[in-house]
């Protein structure tokens, strides 16, 4: 159901909970994503899904129960 690149997006906002800036250099470096403009579209992608929603600047998993289980995937520390 998503792109390598929407999941690696998705893991890492989970990872932030309430991700801001999720386009900028800052952010893709630390989560080691492709490119920014990947980035963008990947998130693109999981706003029209409803996996992640975008309150004001920030972004976070819009199901809380996915948000834990996320939590629990690799990039969580």
């Amino acid at each position: 159901m998503l792109s390598e690149k929407q999941r690696a997006v998705l893991l890492a906002i989970a990872t932030e909970r309430r991700a801001t800036a999720v386009t900028s250099g800052q952010f893709v470096r630390k989560y080691h994503l492709q490119s920014v403009s990947s980035v963008n579209s990947a998130v693109k992608g999981l706003l029209e899904k409803d996996f992640i929603t975008k309150d004001a600047d920030e972004y976070c998993v819009y199901d809380h129960f996915l948000q834990l289980w996320l939590q629990k995937q690799k990039y969580i520390r």
